[in-house]
């Protein structure tokens, strides 16, 4: 074993002056010797002979932690031990289970440990009763206490974290904000004054019913309190949460933004993508073990100096704008069918066979196509529609999925069966067309009043004849209701009344369509017909022959890109589509027509519907080629 002359040696001090140091008798030394000597004795583990280590008068190099629980705490000691072990001293750990009887037996025990220094959670004031208990020992003591009422006290600031969880939703533009808690617990009693606080500074009004505890929680009261956005104190109340509002299919962060602290000892449990703000249980314990060393070893040290905690949000997963300040979106009500393709020379006459050299079976319809249409196009869309629940219906939910496209806005009925088109293609590209309408024709009126929500952001409507023309009316009011332009695509239909064209904008029709429905022989007489009928805007697409545009203030005609036909089944669906997005986008009328030619003829010249619309960066490509802007 070592002796202290040998630690003098190795210290270049006298044989005194070590004894001074490690008996806590060393007023008259300075620091910098002090902080030489102790780090040698604590190289070489020496203990001086003939002294007990546990002298009440001897260095132990040993910090005792008191915590109230040791509940989410694993990281806190992860930290203290690193920054111990780095100053060569050891940790002994006592857990008060919430238990003042507990706490007390800890702290006797503790008297007689001859610990350097004591780092302590009390458990409430009562706790600072028995501390007379520690007065006969030479232990130094640290708080880990919010209320700062004692010297050397630490902690957490939760009451900052909720500061800044209630800032970063408000710098979302949410106002209506909800703050979940547990109850009977200082770190939720900590984030609600931060959150007070926030919106206070910000003059937001909180009502008591803002404020949820977990054990009062009702799924439907966050619609019903019209609550934009949500902070939770517990990440394990966050998760049941999470899943209480799957079930009543609350829609996050589309609906409802998310954002919760977490403890990091849960670090990879994320399994609901919830947007957090990680508590910095690691980094405290490496603070407070930095300062029960500099109390222990009489160093210099600002006592008055907070642990210094810097939010950081972990991702933006669970949050969002508000919905009714989102960038307008487009809505499309309509068909949703599965297409049946068969390619074919020519059609076939009567009495005669002919074999098809390619089937292909895709989801289309012109409801579903549309939304893929402005999917592809990089722009927010909500399609409104019905399906049965059947396999065909499953492919529908599958297929919007794989192109983003919320379903949730698609019902499912059991007592139908999913609308079904059978598609003939010749070899010029030209289609014949027979539709079962299946769920298409049950969707109602009341179905799009129950849906009535959607229609809030919404920047353009696109309509369609392919479901009744009830449906149309009531999406078209309501559409325009929320001052969304209303585009309406006829097809498959006889006849419309003067009523049928109330709250549309812009009427798309092609030229069979427009011939048909006004009675009239020419497009220019369509346009003119369908103008007074109170539409602002027709355009009549013309297949290769591009596009006419008719307004009371012009008449255009637009050429449309010479390409290979293929299949011209999908080319008014992109033309509509991105006729939408261009205008959503604040391009002019001319623009928008001119894009949307290209898109169509970017359709026609591929076999399928859903599957050959114009993507944004090939559809910029084209642009940029024609110098259109």
């Amino acid at each position: 074993m070592i002796s202290i002359k040998e630690i003098a040696k190795l210290s270049g001090v006298s044989i005194t002056t070590v004894s001074k140091i490690i008996n806590n008798k060393a007023d008259d030394i300075s620091q910098e010797t002090k902080e030489k000597v102790l780090a040698i004795v604590k190289k070489y583990n020496y203990t001086p002979y003939g002294i007990p280590r546990n002298s009440a008068k001897t260095k132990s190099f040993t910090i005792g932690l008191l915590l109230k629980k040791m509940y989410n705490t694993n990281l806190i000691i992860t930290g203290l031990v690193e920054t111990l072990n780095k100053h060569g001293y050891t940790l002994m750990l006592f857990d008060s289970e919430e238990s003042l009887e507990r706490e007390l037996q800890n702290l006797s025990k503790i008297s007689h440990q001859n610990l350097d220094g004591l780092i302590w959670e009390p458990i409430s004031s009562e706790s600072l009763e028995n501390i007379d208990i520690l007065k006969n020992c030479n232990t130094k003591i640290m708080y880990i206490d919010p209320s700062k009422q004692l010297p050397n006290s630490y902690y957490i600031d939760y009451s900052k974290l909720g500061y800044h969880a209630a800032q970063t939703l408000i710098d979302l533009g949410h106002t209506k904000i909800g703050c979940y808690l547990k109850r009977k617990s200082l770190r939720s009693e900590m984030v609600l004054h931060g959150f007070k606080q926030c919106l206070f500074e910000h003059s937001i009004l909180l009502s008591p019913d803002m404020v949820i505890y977990s054990d009062r929680f009702i799924p439907n009261d966050i619609k019903a309190k019209g609550i934009t956005a949500l902070i939770s104190s517990h990440f394990a109340l966050t998760q049941e949460l999470h899943s209480q509002l799957e079930k009543i299919n609350a829609s996050i962060p589309e609906e409802l933004s998310l954002l919760s602290l977490r403890d990091d000892v849960r670090e990879g449990l994320n399994i609901f993508n919830v947007s957090t703000i990680k508590i910095p249980n690691y980094e405290f314990g490496m603070f407070i073990g930095d300062k029960i060393i500099s109390l222990c070893e009489s160093k210099d040290s600002d006592n008055t100096e907070e642990f210094e905690l810097i939010p950081m949000i972990e991702s933006n997963r669970s949050l969002d704008i508000p919905y009714y300040l989102r960038k307008p979106k487009i809505t499309v009500v309509g068909s949703i069918n599965i297409d049946n393709i068969l390619y074919l020379e020519q059609f076939p006459t009567p009495g005669n066979t002919q074999f098809a050299s390619e089937c292909v079976i895709l989801p289309g319809g012109k409801g579903l196509n549309q939304a893929i249409g402005v999917s592809m196009l990089k722009k927010d869309v909500t399609l409104i529609g019905k399906v049965g629940k059947d396999n065909e219906g499953g492919l529908v939910f599958k297929t919007l999925s794989d192109h983003s496209i919320d379903t949730h806005c698609i019902i499912a009925n059991s007592t139908v069966k999913t609308g079904k088109a059978f598609i003939v293609i010749n070899r010029d590209g030209e289609s014949i067309i027979a539709v079962t309408e299946g769920a298409n024709s049950s969707l109602s009126p009341i179905d799009i009043r129950d849906l009535s929500k959607e229609f809030d952001n919404t920047g353009i409507c696109l309509l369609q004849t392919e479901v009744p023309i009830e449906v149309v009316k009531e999406a078209a009011k309501i559409a325009k209701q929320n001052k969304a332009i209303t585009i309406l695509k006829p097809a498959t239909i006889e006849m419309m009344f003067d009523e049928d064209y109330q709250n549309i904008d812009i009427f798309v029709p092609n030229r069979k369509e427009a011939i048909r429905l006004s009675g009239k022989q020419t497009i220019e007489e369509a346009a003119e017909y369908f103008l007074t009928k109170g539409i602002d805007t027709v355009i009549i697409t013309l297949d290769e022959d591009g596009a006419y545009l008719c307004t009371k203030e012009s008449k255009s005609y637009y050429n449309a890109p010479q390409v290979d036909v293929i299949d011209t089944t999908g080319g008014s669906d992109a033309f509509i589509s991105t006729l939408a997005v261009m205008l959503l986008e604040n391009n002019s009328m001319d623009v928008a027509i001119k894009a949307a030619t290209i898109a169509a003829g970017f359709c026609i010249s591929k076999f399928g519907v859903s599957n050959s619309m114009i993507d944004q960066k090939t559809l910029e490509r084209f642009l940029v080629q024609r110098k259109i802007k």
